[in-house]
């Protein structure tokens, strides 16, 4: 028999060859008129159903309550086969062919592929994982772990070893670094240290190695992945870091040993961003990020390692344009900060500017604006088209000083109206990336206060998440417009801004989303079900938007936030449809905790 439906992606991909071969084989084509009954609830079902041409519909038994539909290539019921028994009615709407693999066949699946079995058994981020894993061609060096291959043995010197004798024992052992003791503790000197002694500083040979020394060690777990290896190298802009295991010190991991095996060259952009000496060289690394984030999203790499991969290089970006553009007596005059999704480390394609500057003194305004529209050009170039809404630093209602940005938190908050409320969650989210980041600090302790978050407040400002509608109709499917939603509105503002709201509300410092459901986690402002059932949703809506977005041929393509229904699979539909489904539930647990039905 020809098979008319797509079974060569989630979860039938999960099935060797072989197996898939055995399952076309026990597949059976039925046909249901319009208004059958294929189920009912308490009946044992024949098996799992894949729906070919037609819509089924899920209902109580009265028919009354319509949980959802089912349409090309969706799957029904599975929970039936696992309980034995079927919980809900499920009816044919219109003329329906599906075809039927038996209950027996499916089991006789679930016990031979682990992977398949996992798929069906397990919550929306795993389902997530193994999609994703499965979708792209993973390399070899995102799987890949730190272990004995890629480890180099420690050496180490006391801390009373001259740089002379350190020298000596790099060359003779093909090192480039050394692990220095100084009583309990542990500290590196590596061969660029030594030439910045005795040839640019004021050292010489007998010189003790621990006056150069540094203890602040970066370190990696034996068994972590190289990639998140290479995250904190880049992070941390360095070249190597320890590697330990049960707590002990057993090697170094370099850069360099890495190189072979990783093709993105992430290491390369972040060097060519710390060494650039002027801004036409500071564009063109710029212009690499695409690229590395086309790469790595074709390669496996996750949406949150490469969220923060791509949000260190981008304010090493900015940071660095900072340092050639303004004169080093004015840095510490000014705290530039980035907004928005790029505060939240949220940011993958480059959508458009969201940034301020608090100033230390109001005089300097002046001779800071020449310079903040010179980092505005460079951010343009950098391709951070303008913000449609006005929120940059250009901008006088942007740029103020600490009492001036103090007075407006104040006022913003003692206003109700949305767009004071938007300007507070724009602004709650903020980072500081460049100049004198302890300008910030009295900033944010204005939002902080004990009496806001236990006022009327929390409930204006948590309020916002609920100006958009969930796209889901009132069957329980995506509701779309010509076969489109906007993920933004739809998905991913209700869910960062009511996560806001609980962090405004419970004084959490992290800007981060993922970051801020974990501390909500640890103290039990909501449940492990609701914010990992969160956690999966965001990234969910994050890696479809991003694989739709790097599909399109815009200039601009990062700021699109309109998905198309019909270039989504089957699985990919099941899991947007469940992802909208935790919104709109937390949107719910959101106006029931802040009271918001008596706005």
């Amino acid at each position: 028999m020809t098979i008319q439906i797509n079974l060569h992606q989630p979860p039938f991909s999960f099935l060797a060859q072989e197996q898939l071969d055995w399952l076309i084989q026990r597949l059976d084509l039925v046909f249901f008129h319009a208004g059958d009954v294929i189920l009912n609830e308490g009946d044992q079902t024949p098996g799992l159903y894949i729906v070919y041409k037609g819509v089924v519909e899920e209902t109580d038994q009265k028919s009354t309550k319509v949980y959802s539909q089912y349409a090309n290539e969706d799957i029904f019921d599975v929970r039936a086969v696992l309980e034995s028994r079927c919980r809900h009615k499920f009816t044919a709407i219109e003329e329906t062919l599906c075809y039927l693999l038996k209950a027996e066949d499916f089991v006789h699946l679930l016990d031979e592929s682990d992977d398949f079995s996992i798929y069906f058994k397990t919550d929306l981020g795993t389902q997530q994982s193994m999609v994703e894993q499965k979708d792209q061609s993973t390399s070899e060096f995102i799987l890949s772990r730190v272990d004995d291959d890629v480890v180099r043995p420690p050496a180490y010197v006391s801390a009373q070893t001259n740089l002379a004798r350190a020298a000596a024992l790099m060359f003779d052992k093909k090192n480039d670094a050394l692990l220095v003791r100084s009583g309990k503790d542990v500290g590196i000197v590596t061969g660029t240290d030594l030439l910045k002694a005795t040839l640019i500083g004021d050292k010489n040979k007998q010189t003790r190695v621990v006056d150069i020394a540094q203890f602040n060690l970066i370190h990696v777990e034996y068994g972590d992945f190289l990639f998140n290896a290479l995250l904190k190298m880049t992070q941390h802009q360095i070249e190597r870091v320890v590697v330990r295991k049960d707590g002990e010190i057993i090697g170094l991991l370099e850069l360099m040993d890495m190189l072979s095996a990783f093709s993105t060259h992430s290491h390369i952009i972040a060097m060519r961003i710390n060494q650039a000496t002027s801004m036409k060289q500071l564009v063109s690394a710029s212009k690499r990020l695409e690229k590395l984030i086309e790469t790595m999203h074709g390669q496996g790499a996750k949406s949150s390692a490469l969220m923060e991969l791509i949000t260190t290089l981008n304010r090493r970006l900015i940071q660095r344009a900072f340092e050639l553009i303004f004169p080093e007596r004015m840095r510490s005059a000014v705290c530039i900060l980035v907004l928005g999704s790029e505060g939240r480390g949220e940011q993958i394609l480059k959508t458009d500017q969201d940034n301020a500057v608090i100033l230390k003194d109001e005089h300097d305004r002046e001779a800071v604006r020449p310079l903040l529209l010179q980092l505005h050009q460079a951010l343009l170039d950098f391709g951070y088209p303008p913000c449609p809404g006005g929120v940059m630093f250009i901008n006088d209602s942007w740029i103020h000083t600490v009492d001036e940005w103090q007075s407006r938190v104040a006022r913003w908050l003692d206003s109700a109206k949305p767009e004071n409320m938007m300007n507070m969650a724009i602004f709650m989210d903020a980072e500081p990336v460049c100049g004198n980041h302890e300008l910030f600090k009295p900033v944010k302790q204005s939002w902080q206060g004990e009496d806001l978050r236990s006022s009327i407040v929390s409930s204006w400002f948590a309020r916002q998440a609920l100006q958009f509608d969930t796209p889901l109709t009132f069957l329980g499917n995506i509701r779309e417009d010509h076969g489109k939603i906007d993920i933004k509105k739809g998905a991913i503002f209700p869910l960062v801004h009511g996560v806001r709201s609980l962090a405004f509300e419970n004084a959490i410092n992290e800007c981060n989303t993922l970051e801020r459901l974990k501390i909500m986690e640890e103290r039990e402002i909501l449940d492990q079900e609701t914010a990992q059932g969160l956690r999966d949703a965001l990234l969910f809506f994050i890696r479809i938007r991003l694989k739709q977005q790097l599909d399109r041929e815009d200039m601009n393509r990062g700021l699109s936030q309109e998905l198309d229904i019909n270039k989504l699979r089957s699985v990919d539909r099941n899991m947007l449809r469940h992802g909208l489904h935790r919104v709109k539930k937390f949107k719910q647990l959101l106006t029931h905790h802040f009271h918001l039905e008596n706005f």
